[in-house]
C-alpha cells in the first residue's frame, strides 16, 4: 500500500507542477534565464520529500521515477490524440503582430519589453515592426515572424 501512496503522491505533484507551469506562462520556459534555473532545481529539492514522503528507499524512489515517467508518456498521447487537450496543456499560438501593428496586451501577458520585441525582430533580420505581416507567440514561447511580402 505504500508504493500505491507513493505513485498517487508521484501523480498529484505532477499535475500540480504541470498546472503551474501553465500558468507562470510560455516565455519562462522558452528562455530559461540564470534564475529560471536556479527555480527549476529547487522545485525540484521541494516536491521531492512530497512525493516520496521522506522515504529515501530504492524501491520509493523507483516507484517514483517509473510513476513520473509514466505521467510523461501519459501526457504525450493525450496531446498527441486530442487537439483540445493539447491546447489546454501546452497552450496555443498567439498573435503578437498584425499587419505592423503590435498588440501591446500580448506583449504584457507574456512579459515581453519592447527590447525583447526588437531583439526578435533583428533574429529574423529585420530593423522595423512595419515589416511584419504576422508575429506570433508560439506554444513554446518562441516568437515567429512572418516577414510582409516584397
Amino acid at each position: 500500500m505504500h508504493l500505491l501512496e507513493i505513485a498517487g503522491r508521484v501523480v498529484i505533484v505532477y499535475v500540480a507542477c504541470m498546472l503551474l507551469l501553465r500558468l507562470t506562462g510560455r516565455r519562462e520556459m522558452s528562455q530559461l534565464g540564470p534564475m529560471d534555473l536556479l527555480t527549476m532545481l529547487l522545485l525540484s529539492e521541494t516536491v521531492s520529500p512530497a512525493m516520496t514522503a521522506n522515504d529515501g528507499s530504492l524501491a520509493t524512489g523507483l516507484v517514483a521515477a517509473v510513476t513520473l515517467m509514466g505521467m510523461c508518456v501519459i501526457t504525450a498521447q493525450i496531446v498527441y490524440r486530442s487537439r483540445r487537450a493539447e491546447r489546454l496543456i501546452e497552450g496555443a499560438a498567439v498573435v503578437l503582430i498584425r499587419d505592423g501593428k503590435v498588440d501591446p496586451s500580448v506583449l504584457r501577458r507574456f512579459m515581453m519589453t519592447n527590447e525583447d520585441l526588437e531583439g526578435s525582430l533583428h533574429k529574423a533580420g529585420l530593423l522595423a515592426v512595419s515589416e511584419v505581416r504576422r508575429a506570433y507567440v508560439e506554444a513554446d514561447g518562441e516568437v515567429t515572424i512572418i516577414k510582409k511580402a516584397d
